[in-house]
Parts: C-alpha cells; structure tokens; sequence
C-alpha cells in the first residue's frame, strides 16, 4: 500500500489545478478550465464541500472533493441513503497515470469516509471506460444508469 496523503486545497493550489485542467486527458471529463478553477475558488468557502490535493510522498499529483449526496440537488444520487458521500476526482500529473496510483488513493480516501458515512458514491459518464474500471478496482459497484441535471447519461457507483 502507497502512503497518499490528503491535504486541503488552498488559494496558492489554484494555478496547479489550472495547469491540470488544461491538460489533454483531464479536459476531456472537466471541461473549461477557468469556469472549473473559479468552481473551485467559490467551493473554498462551502461547508458542504471538503476539496482536496492528493500526494505521494509529498508530491502532489491529483485533485479529489467528496460533499453530501444530498447537496447541490443532483439528481443521479436522489435514491442515496441520507447521510452518503459522493466523491469525484482526476490525475493531474500525466506522469502518475498507468500506474495503479487512482486506485490507489480512491481506496485510501474511501477508507477515511466509510469511517463516518453509510456510503460512498460517485457518477461516471458511461463513455469513461477507464474511470469506471478505476472505482470497480477499489471497491465500487454499479448502482445504477441516470440522468444528471444536464441530461447526460451516467454511472452511479456505490462502495457499500
């Protein structure tokens, strides 16, 4: 098992976030990088959302945040226990991809959250083979297909 480490995202992580979301293989899932980058200096603010850098020996190299299922009104986590957690998350640095390390840290962060909730959850486009392959190796199994507010079609995962 790798020692990952979770800290909170500070205002000086901004234009490291910036530089991940303008990357090829994270644009693809989180589009605009400036509208996520200012998401994500309003969210600093939000009790109802915990954001986090991900490192590996004090190296950072991926972003996770997990808040409430019942939080911001999505509807592909309506049918969510009260009290789940939901989770997203992307590798930032190329060079950590491949490697076992988003598995990895997934497992790590679940560990932490199934200490105090009933479940953990997360929604995937259905096209994103590789991200859904990632949460089914640490532990998260289909759910169910929904709509989001979108309505793109996801999958709803959940880790019991």
């Amino acid at each position: 098992m790798r020692n990952y480490t979770f800290r909170r995202l500070t205002k000086a992580d901004l234009p490291l976030m910036r530089r991940w979301l303008e990357t090829a293989h994270v644009k693809v899932w989180w589009p605009n990088a400036e509208q996520q980058v200012a998401l994500m200096k309003q969210d600093m603010n939000d009790p109802e959302i915990d954001m986090w850098v991900v490192n590996l020996i004090d190296h950072p190299f991926a972003y996770m945040h997990d808040h409430s299922s019942q939080s911001f009104g999505m509807p592909e986590f309506a049918d969510l226990p009260y009290g789940s957690r939901v989770i997203s998350t992307f590798v930032g640095d190329h060079d950590f991809m491949g490697q076992g390390h988003a598995t990895g840290y997934v497992e790590a962060r679940v560990r932490e959250l199934r200490r105090q909730y009933p479940m953990v959850a997360v929604s995937v486009d259905t096209t994103d083979t590789r991200s859904i392959g990632v949460f089914r190796q640490a532990g998260f199994l289909p759910r169910r297909l929904a709509s989001t507010r979108e309505g793109r079609l996801v999958q709803v995962l959940t880790h019991l």
